[in-house]
């Protein structure tokens, strides 16, 4: 959060949160389901009863309370309610084996905690991650992968990064992180796009190319791999990534350098 905090761009805008989901509907439908006979006169005959309790008096601490307050509505709802319970139980004292069975499972319902789950999210500007565009949400996981794991010196395969993205996104955004990145490990990356090849300095360019698919086989497949230095590899990247000899030549009048054909 502090990294974030300091960031500007799509890293700015982004945010953490974390949160508890109960479900005390499901907490509650096991008892009067399982565990205790709602068929029976007393405080909880009928079902629901004991889920409006559950969701008034125990979900808020179970949602946002910590450990004390949780504690503290545990116990108040055990000392109100105890004894009505009981009066509900399947088996009463005198059956004592068939007693002590019901009460060591109802203690590990009442004490359970199945019914919560924790809820991570991402939000970027202020909108759940999961609400966004496949190529927002895309740029935003990646830029947060780059930004966070700068510890890692493994090598990192990335297929089409620029995908569902707009040019000036891929250079504002991605060439920075990519160009930190190849500082600490190896970058392998597929792509299409001229401004994350030339931009990002790329060490070396492999170009694929297949030929004739020929019946009952696999087509053969042709490598040809060089640095941006060698003139062949640039006629190469340009005839095949979109955008590539604009590129170059932008990438040239900025470094006021001579590029020939």
């Amino acid at each position: 959060m502090a990294r974030l905090a300091n960031s500007s761009g799509t890293l700015g805008k982004l945010s953490f949160s974390v949160s508890r989901v109960v479900d005390a509907n499901n907490w509650a439908d096991f008892a009067e389901g399982e565990l205790i006979d709602c068929r029976r006169s007393g405080p909880f005959y009928g079902r629901g009863s004991l889920t409006a309790l559950a969701n008034s008096e125990l979900k808020p601490a179970w949602e946002t309370g910590n450990a004390i307050e949780i504690q503290a509505a545990m116990a108040d709802f055990i000392a109100k309610y105890w004894k009505d319970l009981l009066k509900h139980a399947p088996y009463v004292p005198t059956q004592k084996l068939e007693f002590r069975t019901w009460l060591k499972q109802f203690a590990q319902w009442l004490f359970s905690t199945d019914h919560i789950t924790v809820r991570y999210e991402i939000a970027y500007d202020g909108v759940d991650i999961r609400k966004l565009s496949p190529g927002t949400r895309g740029i935003v996981l990646l830029l947060l992968y780059l930004a966070l794991d700068d510890a890692d010196d493994r090598p990192l395969i990335i297929d089409q990064p620029e995908e569902n993205l707009d040019p000036k996104s891929v250079f504002d955004e991605l060439v920075s992180l990519f160009i930190t990145a190849k500082r600490k490990r190896q970058v392998i990356m597929v792509t299409h796009n001229a401004n994350l090849v030339i931009n990002t300095d790329a060490d070396q360019i492999i170009i694929a190319s297949a030929g004739a698919h020929p019946t009952g086989g696999l087509p053969p497949i042709t490598y040809v791999a060089g640095g941006l230095e060698d003139a062949n590899i640039r006629k190469e990247v340009c005839n095949i990534l979109e955008g590539g000899e604009d590129a170059f030549r932008e990438r040239a009048r900025r470094l006021r350098v001579r590029l020939e054909r």
